[in-house]
């Protein structure tokens, strides 16, 4: 079975990866694990050989400079007073995190990273055997989360062209409907997502719940984040993340914003120590002084990816419309053209679309480093007529 968004290049697999690919749990009595569980391939990242010290890496949507020295010295000061030793002490994290989201501290959960909020919501919200909505091509936790609930995924399908498939959605959703995923903006393509379109949706099927990953919110309009309608919309949960524009994505910190009730039962589900101590320094640092990760997104959206279109555009390339910090893009001999970006010292990543058509994703980085690609680009491809 595949995952949703899946096409990475095997030879960039650990062996410790490629064993954890193949669970041997044939050997285990059926009785141990459900049947469903046992039939699961796990989501594995390319992760062997992203060294920053050899490459640029432009492949996982990260941010691509380091984090400023107040973050990173708030860690070795929390070190060096010897608190590894000790349990985390939240104190008023969820309430600073509620504030910088906008809403209020018993309508705001943190958790580690996006990926547990995504799983606590699926398993709180979704019988085994009831329908999820999934849009593809998308992230494939989504899919991971619904599979070990049992659950039937419906895929209609992102367009280039249109966009984020509304009227499918739509016409997908029945009684049976427990959970309808909205990626906005969608990794891998970039696709924005309306605000008056998920608000539909949600109106739509009141009996399920609408998760909608913000995870690169910093990046798009905050006029189309759904954050201020969690109180109309109790069905509606919202999830985000540190890990992409605030660069702590090493310490794993999202949150998940919903209606007081849901929050409530989400943390009846989670465990009390979920989120390590360093990971709550970091934030607080980092919103004491959240300056440099706007200095980034500005860079990023008014620099950096207006000129990478405009030399995608300039060359006959295709490409997604995005509203986030990468561009998924329909070049010419995918597989190979990735291989020779990798060889001159840049990291991007495979990925397919709906239709099983080969892209590459390719990260926002700074000015410089896109200059950079592009100059590999200009190598690598035939010359522009």
């Amino acid at each position: 079975k595949k995952l949703v968004g899946s096409g990475l290049p095997p030879r960039r697999f650990s062996a410790a990866a490629r064993d954890c690919a193949e669970p041997r749990v044939n050997d285990m009595p059926e009785s141990v694990l459900k049947p469903h569980i046992r039939a699961l391939t796990p989501y594995v990242p390319p992760l062997e050989g992203r060294d920053p010290s050899k490459y640029i890496l432009l492949d996982f949507n990260e941010r691509t400079v380091p984090v400023p020295n107040h973050v990173t010295d708030a860690l070795k000061s929390y070190i060096d007073i010897h608190g590894l030793q000790r349990y985390p002490n939240y104190s008023d994290m969820q309430a600073k995190i509620a504030k910088y989201a906008g809403v209020r501290t018993e309508e705001c959960m943190f958790t580690n990273g996006s990926d547990q909020g995504i799983d606590l919501i699926v398993r709180c919200c979704c019988e085994k055997g009831s329908e999820a909505i999934i849009p593809a091509p998308t992230f494939a936790m989504y899919d991971q989360a619904a599979d070990s609930e049992g659950l039937v995924i419906k895929r209609p399908s992102f367009d280039r062209v249109k966009g984020f498939p509304t009227e499918e959605v739509l016409a997908a959703i029945n009684e049976k409907t427990s959970i309808v995923v909205i990626s906005n903006p969608n990794n891998p393509t970039g696709t924005p997502v309306l605000r008056k379109d998920i608000l539909a949706i949600a109106k739509k099927a009141p009996h399920a719940a609408i998760m909608v990953d913000e995870c690169y919110y910093e990046f798009m309009g905050p006029e189309e984040s759904v954050s201020g309608d969690i109180a109309e919309h109790p069905n509606l949960f919202v999830v985000r993340t540190f890990s992409k524009t605030w660069g702590i994505p090493s310490l794993r910190l999202g949150y998940v914003l919903t209606a007081e009730d849901n929050i409530k039962a989400l943390c009846c589900v989670r465990g009390p120590y979920d989120i390590n101590q360093l990971a709550g320094v970091a934030l607080r640092a980092a919103l004491e002084n959240p300056k440099y990760i706007w200095d980034f997104v500005e860079e990023v959206n008014k620099q950096s990816k207006p000129k990478f279109e405009e030399y995608l555009t300039k060359r006959g390339i295709p490409f997604w419309p995005t509203s986030a910090n990468f561009i998924f893009c329909d070049f010419e001999n995918p597989v190979e053209l990735e291989k020779g970006i990798r060889e001159k010292g840049v990291l991007v990543r495979p990925k397919k679309d709906a239709a099983g058509k080969m892209h590459l994703r390719i990260t926002i980085g700074t000015v410089e480093q896109m200059d950079k690609l592009m100059a590999i680009l200009d190598e690598l491809l035939p010359a522009a007529k």
